[in-house]
């Protein structure tokens, strides 16, 4: 897994690069299982508070699920599933993150490529990248889930139009659509995202949480929000250490130490 996903921690932040150059970063069946066993990690430890999603090389963030192999894994029904099982399992841990995660992207993100991107709360691009959800070129039924999380994040007529045609979008097409929440110089991309990062890590790791978290229930009907979940988030920020240190580093003028405590 090492050779496919590689990653590397950065104070409170975590850089995971999907490093499959050869394929345009396309994402196999190791690979989709690799991602469920990471995020899940990240998730799990209290030191991280950024995770940050990248495609090795500089031409493509990724060019989707690694057709070559659906011959061997996806030869059966069975093996159709458990392919299946294996990708939502990896979007549902993406999802079930409770620290912030940016897509930094570069070249071509297409098809599941573009739903890992999608999948992150900030996707920010470089201006030479394009996007492209492609079953439509390929024969491809796109089920349902897969669907959703389009409409989801696009609405449904750019979805419609994205799926119908199987175009490439540009990066300010994409920009337009929604797709992305900006785009930036290529020699301007890991500075503008690492910036971001940081700027994210420094800030009260509870308060930020929250602010995922409870954003995940308002966006759920209101007869289905857990609103004794949401009040217990913002409780622990109020208990928190870090709301003293927050308040006392305001009064003395200097920048806040927050522990996540």
């Amino acid at each position: 897994m090492t050779e496919f996903l590689q990653t590397t921690i950065l104070g409170h932040c975590v850089h995971l690069v999907l490093n499959n150059p050869e394929k345009r970063n396309a994402v196999n069946l190791e690979m989709w299982r690799g991602l469920d066993e990471k995020f899940r990690a990240f998730a799990n430890d209290p030191n991280i508070r950024v995770v940050i999603i990248s495609g090795a090389g500089d031409k493509a963030f990724s060019a989707g699920a690694d057709i070559s192999e659906f011959a061997m894994v996806r030869a059966t029904p069975e093996d159709r599933k458990n392919y299946e099982i294996a990708v939502q399992n990896a979007f549902k841990a993406l999802r079930d993150l409770p620290q912030i995660t940016i897509a930094m992207i570069d070249g071509v993100t297409i098809g599941g490529g573009a739903e890992i991107a999608m999948e992150c709360d900030i996707l920010v691009a470089s201006d030479r990248s394009r996007f492209g959800i492609t079953p439509a070129k390929l024969g491809i039924g796109y089920n349902e889930t897969d669907v959703e999380r389009l409409v989801k994040h696009l609405g449904a007529k750019a979805a419609l139009e994205i799926l119908a045609t199987g175009k490439l979008y540009s990066a300010p097409e994409a920009l337009n659509l929604g797709w992305v929440r900006s785009v930036v110089a290529i020699d301007e991309l890991e500075n503008e995202v690492f910036s971001l990062a940081e700027t994210i890590a420094a800030n009260a790791p509870l308060t930020v949480k929250a602010a995922k978290l409870i954003i995940k229930e308002v966006l759920k009907p209101p007869e289905k929000r857990d609103q004794k979940y949401c009040t217990a988030l913002v409780d622990a920020c109020y208990e928190s250490a870090d709301c003293i240190e927050g308040q006392k580093a305001f009064r003395e003028k200097r920048k806040p130490d927050f522990r996540g405590i």
